[in-house]
């Protein structure tokens, strides 16, 4: 069935309860897309109409016929250091550009407070919080996700709550994209900006330009992902300060203002001359089927 339908992508459920998305080439590639060579403003999908047939490598909706040529990995980054003083800045770059958290304690949620959380009450303060057909929440949980791939965080547990809590607790798109997430599956702005916060050095225009392509991804969608991967950026450099690996949730929400000596708080200012930076080549992008 149609889940729903915009100019550049329409969403289906399939009869296992799976997701899976038509796009044109100029949409956001989701990792459960089958990407097209037409445009949307040639042959917006939101016009397609008629009964949906899934299988043998096919999608058929009404009169139109999409067959799959090309599987590609949608894949993030794996292996990455955090570089603290590119998470110092990106943090303070999105605050700086008003780009706050949905609702005022989601992401202490995830960095921790002065107490311990179990995985369940993480999922249950983030998932389906927030609007749409990907919560707030759920993108920042995912963004989350991904990072914790992507630098190493051991988060078995936490990957196990959202997988059982999400088909009853968020939409059918968004129960589909964290099943990806837990996979370490994602959009290419979401991997261009792990590499950009990985590496011993890193310039501040590489970061900039991860952070203003993800940010630019749907209505709230894209910086919500950007909260979470920094959230999971940071959590990654305090475990490594503390040369020991520990469930997420188990670390306590001490700040090390010290560690990040480049961000001119006085002023409000980045002192973009003093940081870094490396760009990390590399970025998954789909192609064309």
């Amino acid at each position: 069935m149609v889940l729903d339908a915009f100019p550049t992508a329409l969403y289906l459920r399939l009869a296992g309860g799976e997701v899976i998305a038509l796009l044109t080439r100029d949409a956001v590639l989701l990792p459960l897309g089958l990407r097209l060579s037409t445009h949307s403003a040639d042959h917006p999908l939101d016009r397609w109409a008629g009964a949906v047939r899934v299988g043998s490598s096919q999608v058929q909706v009404g009169d139109w016929s999409v067959r799959l040529t090309r599987v590609v990995s949608v894949q993030v980054p794996e292996n990455l250091e955090p570089n603290c003083r590119a998470i110092e800045y990106a943090s303070h770059t999105l605050g700086r550009s008003g780009q706050v958290e949905p609702r005022p304690g989601l992401l202490e949620v995830l960095l921790g407070d002065q107490h311990v959380l179990a995985p369940a009450s993480v999922v249950d303060r983030l998932l389906g919080v927030g609007p749409g057909l990907t919560p707030s929440g759920d993108d920042i949980l995912a963004g989350f996700l991904v990072g914790a791939w992507s630098f190493g965080l051991v988060d078995d547990r936490l990957r196990t709550v959202v997988l059982e809590a999400a088909p009853a607790g968020t939409t059918d798109l968004s129960a589909a994209l964290l099943r990806c997430a837990c996979r370490g599956e994602a959009i290419p702005q979401v991997s261009a900006l792990l590499s950009a916060l990985s590496g011993a050095t890193a310039r501040a225009r590489g970061l900039d330009d991860a952070l203003l392509k993800l940010c630019r991804v749907g209505h709230s969608s894209g910086v919500s992902m950007a909260l979470g991967v920094v959230a999971a950026a940071k959590v990654a450099a305090r475990v490594r300060r503390k040369a020991e690996l520990r469930p997420v949730w188990q670390l306590g929400a001490e700040t090390d203002s010290e560690a990040i000596p480049h961000v001119d708080r006085s002023h409000g200012q980045h002192k973009a001359n003093d940081l870094s930076f490396v760009e990390v080549p590399g970025e998954v992008i789909p192609q064309p089927i």
